[in-house]
């Protein structure tokens, strides 16, 4: 069972209270930011971030529906709220960012980005950043909750999937099932024969709503510092 904090307490009391008028589910109650980091093989070859613009939080199941049955109930403590975030899980959708190189202007444009084939890439990691809606003045603070796709990994499912002239997509996911990546797949005809190519157009994090409130310390600016000064 999560240890609330005092400060949590107040935050939990105050959320429940707008959820029960409003309605809303947890998630809508964040903003949030995210980085995509591409590493490589090879050190000599600089790691790529990518800042998404906009991060599209949306729910995978029916949490507002039993929130709701829940508060009309007479009971409503942070042991049974608990229980119920943790059965719900909130997708939050990148579609478009923009690159964090100094050479490079940082026009937004769509998640566009071919994995394979190539064998350089390393894995492919997201750091997910919030804060609650209302503070608007404080800075965003790590999430807790790790997003990592080996190569390894997207290759093993890439290896068997074999594309169709009904089905030119496909998705990816890690063992956890905690980062998905959503490709677009293209059949070419080259000198050593047929290829597939495979490109990256959205990604999204799976993130369990009881999760939501799990912060590390610092803030998204000391966080990220190392990693842009790589870039």
């Amino acid at each position: 069972m999560a240890n609330f904090s005092p400060r949590k307490d107040v935050a939990a009391a105050r959320l429940r209270n707008k959820l029960r008028r409003n309605r809303e589910s947890l998630a809508d109650q964040f903003e949030f930011k995210m980085f995509v980091v591409i590493d490589f093989k090879v050190q000599s070859k600089k790691t790529v971030i990518f800042e998404v613009d906009k991060v599209y939080p949306m729910m995978t199941n029916d949490y507002e529906e039993k929130m709701t049955k829940e508060m009309e109930k007479s009971e409503f403590s942070k042991e049974s709220s608990l229980e119920l975030l943790a059965k719900d899980v909130v997708q939050l959708h990148a579609r478009n960012w923009h690159c964090k190189r100094r050479d490079v202007i940082g026009c937004s444009e769509q998640v566009d980005f071919m994995i394979w084939p190539r064998n350089d890439v390393q894995s492919i990691r997201c750091h997910l950043f919030s804060r609650w809606k209302h503070e608007t003045k404080s800075p965003f603070k790590p999430c807790m909750a790790s997003f990592s796709l080996s190569h390894s990994e997207y290759a093993a499912q890439l290896l068997g999937h074999r594309p169709t002239s009904q089905q030119s997509s496909c998705v990816l996911t890690n063992s956890e099932q905690s980062m998905l990546l959503f490709l677009s797949c293209q059949s070419l005809e080259t000198s050593r024969g047929p290829t597939v190519i495979y490109r990256m157009h959205s990604l999204c994090v799976n993130l369990p709503q009881a999760e939501l409130m799990n912060w590390d310390s610092g803030s998204m600016e000391k966080f990220m510092m190392p990693l842009l000064e790589q870039v």
